[in-house]
């Protein structure tokens, strides 16, 4: 498997603006990046070869060649604004195991919440800030963070493929920052009202619709101490297509 992104950079921040996942066949040599753009070149292409879309939290990604524990802005990269190969890692690795077989020879998209390329980004200081953000983007203000990197537009976006996999953890709170909540709650309505094949994992204690309820769907990256369950249960989903949501515990 392939990864490929694109990454922009403002204000000493980097952002992930866009970024895919490719299964290659087994004796497929490895794709150029001229080659790989041919396959999402037109919307004729993009419905031919991507098959499904994921929706992340934020991405945590390292270009080929760069150091996965420093920060790359202190490491010369240049390439910004190009589509570039990616290092497969961490969460990729996990999607890779799970779909390589149903999703081979095609391109999946991966979306995130939030395009900050960054660790830990789930703390309070960093979410009262997204929150407040959200608030401005939905009523035209100007935002701290520069609103096309960031932030995608979660009414007229439509993702493609015959399957949705929702992957964005279990961090949604709705009381505590409303805005996020309903930026999320967007993105899923919209997905069901385009009728596409919705998938996620879920704790089998929190039941199916208790996980959409609460629009929280666990991802191995986000819950160490059930990370190898939920890995297998994200599996078992892929074991047939189109794929089934799955439980864990």
């Amino acid at each position: 498997m392939q990864y490929f992104g694109e990454l922009q950079t403002k204000y000493d921040e980097v952002f992930v603006t866009s970024s895919y996942m490719y299964f290659n066949h087994e004796d497929e040599d490895d794709l150029s990046i001229k080659d790989f753009k041919q396959k999402i070149k037109t919307a004729k292409d993009r419905k031919k070869n991507i098959i499904g879309t994921v929706y992340m939290y934020n991405p945590i990604v390292t270009p080929m060649g760069f150091d996965s524990t420093k920060f790359l802005l202190d490491q010369g990269f240049e390439d910004y604004d190009k589509m570039i190969e990616l290092k497969s890692e961490n969460h990729i690795t996990v999607y890779k195991q799970a779909m390589q077989k149903s999703c081979v020879g095609k391109v999946v998209e991966i979306k995130n919440l939030f395009n900050l390329n960054e660790k830990f980004i789930d703390c309070a200081t960093l979410l009262d800030k997204f929150n407040s953000d959200i608030e401005k983007y939905n009523s035209n203000q100007n935002t701290e963070f520069d609103r096309d990197l960031m932030y995608f537009d979660p009414v007229n976006f439509i993702p493609s493929g015959k399957f949705v996999l929702f992957s964005w953890g279990e961090k949604l709170n709705k009381k505590e920052f409303p805005y996020i909540y309903e930026y999320a709650n967007t993105i899923y309505n919209t997905t069901v009202r385009l009728g596409k094949k919705i998938i996620f994992v879920y704790k089998k204690e929190k039941t199916h619709d208790g996980a959409i309820n609460l629009l929280q769907f666990p991802t191995p990256m986000h819950n160490v101490k059930y990370k190898a369950s939920i890995a297998s249960a994200l599996k078992d989903a892929f074991r047939e297509f189109p794929p089934k949501c799955s439980s864990y515990m």
